[in-house]
């Protein structure tokens, strides 16, 4: 290396747009920006950065999920800023450390300037049609799951119907699986329990982009 090393001045979360972040959702593109600057007046200085991200976790240690290094030349008084491209996988914090030369120069706090978050989607359960009011061969529901920010359908989602029980653990009727524009039909549903009134809801236990939703609960009578 020519000269002192490079001197770390600033870093922060960013969207696409550059603007400053805490928040994204799974998978979203976000980036760490990190500004490093050469302080000396007549020589250039060259440096390795490295960036290192981290998963919090509660109960287990946090988890390193993205390493990158880069090698800059700085003339003299200047500075330049780094971008690193991240995609978080799972709704958790994550956090950064920065390093010049193998040096630990600034690792992000718990508190200001703000992690980030990434967080799953929130999706609703519509309930569209509940027919065939019998005990056999059963009554079937009909409906859609949608995006509860975009009101766009989600597919391939398994939904699951419930007969709702007051003393005992509610008990699967049925699945179904959402089309591509996401609405299913769930039929031959016939109740555990003796009686001809009964209360289902529908479940939707969520997966790597979308949280879990329930639907309301309904009142059957079947003749």
């Amino acid at each position: 290396m020519v000269g002192s090393p490079l001197e770390y001045k600033a870093s922060e979360w960013i969207d696409s747009s550059g603007k400053t972040i805490s928040r994204c959702l799974v998978y979203d593109q976000v980036f760490v920006r990190v500004i490093v600057e050469n302080p000396l007046r007549m020589r250039s200085t060259i440096g390795l950065i490295k960036v290192a991200i981290f998963k919090s976790s509660r109960l287990l240690p946090d988890a390193s999920v993205k390493w990158s290094k880069h090698v800059v030349t700085l003339p003299p008084l200047s500075s330049e800023r780094i971008i690193v491209p991240f995609k978080p996988l799972y709704e958790a914090e994550y956090y950064y450390k920065i390093y010049v030369e193998d040096r630990e120069v600034y690792a992000q706090p718990k508190g200001s300037p703000p992690r980030l978050y990434a967080y799953r989607r929130e999706s609703r359960i519509i309930i569209d049609k509940i027919s065939g009011f019998s005990r056999n061969p059963g009554f079937s529901v009909a409906g859609k799951l949608v995006d509860a920010l975009t009101g766009e359908g989600v597919g391939r989602a398994r939904i699951e119907v419930y007969d709702s029980r007051v003393f005992r653990n509610d008990k699967m009727l049925a699945y179904g699986i959402t089309d591509e524009s996401g609405s299913f039909t769930i039929g031959g549903l016939r109740p555990f329990k003796v009686g001809s009134r009964f209360k289902i809801y529908l479940r939707f236990r969520g997966d790597d982009v979308y949280k879990p939703s329930f639907s309301d609960q309904f009142t059957v009578s079947l003749a």
